[in-house]
C-alpha cells in the first residue's frame, strides 16, 4: 500500500463515499424534484459536499492521531500512523483540510449571504477537536456527538438549499411539508443507526478503552447491559420505519414500503440476533460493518423516492 492508499485509509474512504452519496441523492433524489426552480447552482453544491468531506476526513485524521495508544491495541494489524504515515502528516493534513473547508464554507455563507453555514463549518471543527481529546472517552457523550453529526449531513443540504430558495423564489407550502418530513426521516434513521454502530464499535474496543480510562458505555455497564440498550434503540428504529411504511402506504408507495421491510427492518432483526449470539472482537467487527450496510440501504432509498416523485 502506497502513501496515497495510506491516506484514503486515514480519512475512511467508504465512510466519505456514504457521505457524498447521502448528500447528492438528497438533493437531486427529493429536493429538486419538488423544487426545481431554484437553489444551489450546482457548482456550489459540489462545493458544499466537498467542504463536508473535507471536515469528515479531518475529524478521522485527528481522532487516528490521538487515539494511536489505544489502537494499538483494539487494531494492531491496521494501525496507519506510525508505519505508513507519521503522526506529524495526520496532524498536517487535518489542519489542512479544516482551513480548505473553512474557506470554502466562507465563500459559500458570502455568495448567498447566509452566515449561520459559516459558523457550522468554525464549530465542526471545534467539536471533532474536542471529540477526540474527550468526549468520546465520557459516557455516552461521545456516541451522541457522532450521531448528531451524521445526522447534520443531511440538515447541512436542507438548510442551505431551501436558503436559496427562499431568497430566490416563493416556495410551495405544501412542498415545503413534504421536503421536510422527508428530512426528519433521515434525520432521525441516521441518527439512531449510527447510535446503534457507535456503541457496536465500543463493544469491540472495549479491551483497548478501558485500560486507556476512557468512560464507554460498555465499559460503565458491561457489555451485556450495552447489548440491552442496542436492542431498545433498534427496536425504536424499526418501529419509526413502520410508521414510515404505513403513510407510504397510505400515500400509495408500496415498493419504498416493500424496499423497508427486506433492506431495513428483516436486516435489523437479523442484527438482532446476531449481537445476541456476539462474544467475540471479530464478531462485533463484522455487526458494526453489517450496520453501515444498513444505512446505506436506507440511503439508496432515496432513489425509489425519486422516482415516486419524478414520474
Amino acid at each position: 500500500m502506497g502513501k496515497v492508499g495510506a491516506y484514503l485509509r486515514l480519512f475512511r474512504w467508504p465512510n466519505l463515499l456514504i457521505i457524498a452519496l447521502t448528500q447528492y441523492l438528497f438533493r437531486y433524489g427529493i429536493l429538486l424534484p419538488l423544487f426545481p426552480d431554484a437553489g444551489l447552482s450546482h457548482f456550489r453544491f459540489f462545493l458544499l459536499v466537498l467542504a463536508t468531506l473535507m471536515l469528515s476526513a479531518a475529524g478521522y485524521a485527528i481522532n487516528d492521531y490521538f487515539d494511536l495508544r489505544i489502537d494499538r491495541i483494539n487494531k494492531p494489524q491496521k494501525i496507519i500512523l506510525g508505519k505508513k504515515l507519521s503522526r506529524r502528516h495526520a496532524i498536517f493534513s487535518h489542519t489542512l483540510l479544516n482551513v480548505f473547508a473553512v474557506l470554502i464554507g466562507g465563500y459559500l455563507s458570502y455568495k448567498l449571504w447566509h452566515w449561520p453555514l459559516f459558523i457550522v463549518f468554525l464549530v465542526v471543527p471545534a467539536l471533532l477537536w474536542f471529540y477526540s481529546i474527550r468526549y468520546k472517552r465520557m459516557f455516552l457523550v461521545g456516541n451522541l456527538l457522532v450521531a448528531v453529526m451524521t445526522a447534520l449531513v443531511v440538515v447541512i443540504v436542507w438548510l442551505v438549499e431551501i436558503h436559496a430558495l427562499d431568497e430566490a423564489t416563493v416556495i410551495e407550502p405544501l412542498h415545503r411539508l413534504f421536503a421536510g418530513r422527508f428530512l426528519i426521516a433521515y434525520v432521525v434513521f441516521a441518527f439512531f443507526t449510527t447510535l446503534i454502530r457507535e456503541l457496536i464499535k465500543d463493544i469491540e474496543d472495549i479491551k483497548g478503552d478501558a485500560k486507556a480510562g476512557c468512560k464507554t458505555v460498555p465499559v460503565v455497564l458491561g457489555v451485556r447491559s450495552t447489548k440491552k440498550m442496542i436492542v431498545v434503540l433498534i427496536v425504536l428504529v424499526m418501529l419509526f420505519a413502520g410508521y414510515l411504511q404505513v403513510a407510504m402506504m397510505n400515500r400509495g408507495i408500496e415498493l419504498l414500503f416493500v424496499y423497508i421491510l427486506f433492506f431495513v427492518q428483516i436486516p435489523f432483526l437479523l442484527l438482532i440476533h446476531r449481537l445476541w449470539k456476539a462474544s467475540m472482537k471479530q464478531d462485533y467487527t463484522k455487526l458494526n460493518r453489517f450496520v453501515k450496510l444498513i444505512l446505506l440501504a436506507g440511503v439508496l432509498s432515496m432513489v425509489l423516492i425519486h422516482f415516486y416523485l419524478t414520474y
